[in-house]
């Protein structure tokens, strides 16, 4: 017995509202499944990289670590 037949003789012996929930469920995970996460654009991507590259090298380079900064009440 395939997978699907397995599920089926499940559901065909539920009450109707939890076979709309299974249904509910499969309708899911295929709508999941056929839409890929969105994608930024290369250019975009590009400009907030060097952004975030920009602001990184503008920031003052920390000698002290964190526990010194937990110990000083920073």
């Amino acid at each position: 017995m395939t997978i699907a037949e397995r599920i089926y003789e499940i559901v065909k012996k539920m009450p109707e509202d939890q076979a709309a929930e299974v249904l509910d469920f499969v309708e899911f995970l295929q709508a999941k499944r056929a839409t890929p996460p969105p994608r930024m654009p290369a250019e975009q991507a590009r400009i907030l990289r060097a952004e975030w590259q920009a602001l990184v090298a503008s920031q003052p380079l920390q000698t002290e670590s964190a526990e010194d900064m937990a110990n000083r009440g920073v």
